[in-house]
């Protein structure tokens, strides 16, 4: 009777140590399927992982591609209308230097009317990852447009005005500072008068913003020396800076390319007050030895930092914008 109870007890006890057999199970057999649908997963989680590594690397290049055209177009834009040839090979000239090859420069196109420029580029992109699904490149394309619009505020300009209802054109010659009324010889008072403000403002351009419709007052007096001084100063600096600049051939920042207020000197006597009209960009090529005479030529381009215009009155100064 003991050895048959103590077998007993010695099966209930083997029972009890061995566990729940059923949880067990469950659980090896819940692991085993993950495992195996891991592996299935496997590698479609790590296909999909690269294949966003190509696209990623594909978007990069378009924003890449992207960005240049606009730059490119904006530079281009700078010289428009009045030089298409150089607004051509400075928008392709900013291509090379923002690394875009010959061979993706799909066209560089001025507009008929002269007043835009449109840029298009194209790149081949390889793929590393997509070539197990039979893609070795794709091809990312840019365009961009940019326009001219007339400036209707500028800053950095010269004192000197430029009656407003006189036609000039492209490349004509005209002398600056002749007499426009008792007293007053074209200059204008910027930010304050006297002959040490004036020659500043010559030298460097006046850093307020002056708008068309605003009133600025005239400088009196010839002001010989302050204009002897203020473009001498100028014209050695385009010299030093861009020996090789030319009034139809020239950085944006030669010192020679000035932007000027159109006004209007019409009945002006002494001190008076002027209306800006518009603005103008000319190419000073040469002062007199007594400071009278400035030689200066119209060109037509863009001036840095303008402000749009709503004004109709178009006398060759612009800023370039994205319009597409």
């Amino acid at each position: 009777m003991r050895s048959g109870k103590f077998a007993r007890e010695q099966r209930h006890g083997s029972q009890h140590t061995a566990g729940p057999p059923g949880i067990l199970g469950g659980l090896r057999s819940a692991g085993g399927q993950s495992t195996i649908m891991l592996a299935i997963l496997l590698p479609s989680l790590v296909g999909a992982m690269a294949l966003g590594i190509d696209i990623s690397v594909f978007y990069f290049n378009w924003a890449k591609l992207q960005r240049a055209a606009d730059a490119c177009a904006l530079a281009g834009a700078a010289y428009l209308p009045g030089n298409t040839t150089l607004a051509t090979s400075t928008a392709n000239d900013f291509a090379s230097r923002n690394s875009i090859a010959d061979s993706e420069m799909v066209s560089t196109v001025i507009a008929p009317d002269q007043k835009s420029i449109t840029v298009q580029y194209s790149r081949i992109v390889p793929y590393y990852f997509a070539r197990v699904l039979g893609l070795s490149s794709g091809q990312v394309a840019a365009r961009a447009t940019a326009a001219i619009q007339i400036a209707g505020g500028a800053r950095g300009i010269v004192p000197v005005g430029v009656q407003y209802n006189t036609t000039y054109s492209y490349g004509q010659q005209l002398t600056l500072l002749q007499g426009v009324g008792p007293g007053n010889w074209s200059s204008l008072a910027l930010g304050g008068t006297g002959a040490s403000n004036y020659r500043t403002n010559l030298e460097y351009g006046y850093q307020g913003l002056v708008s068309v419709g605003d009133m600025v007052a005239t400088e009196t007096g010839v002001m010989a020396g302050p204009n002897k001084q203020g473009f001498d100063a100028r014209i050695a600096a385009g010299l030093s800076q861009f020996p090789s600049g030319t009034f139809s051939d020239h950085s944006l920042s030669d010192p020679r390319a000035v932007v000027v207020p159109m006004v209007d000197f019409g009945g002006i006597a002494g001190s008076s007050q002027v209306p800006v009209q518009g603005f103008a960009v000319l190419w000073v090529s040469s002062v007199s030895s007594n400071g009278r005479d400035i030689t200066a030529s119209f060109i037509e381009q863009t001036v840095p930092g303008s402000e749009p215009g709503t004004s109709s009155s178009n006398f060759g100064a612009y800023r370039a914008v994205l319009t597409d």
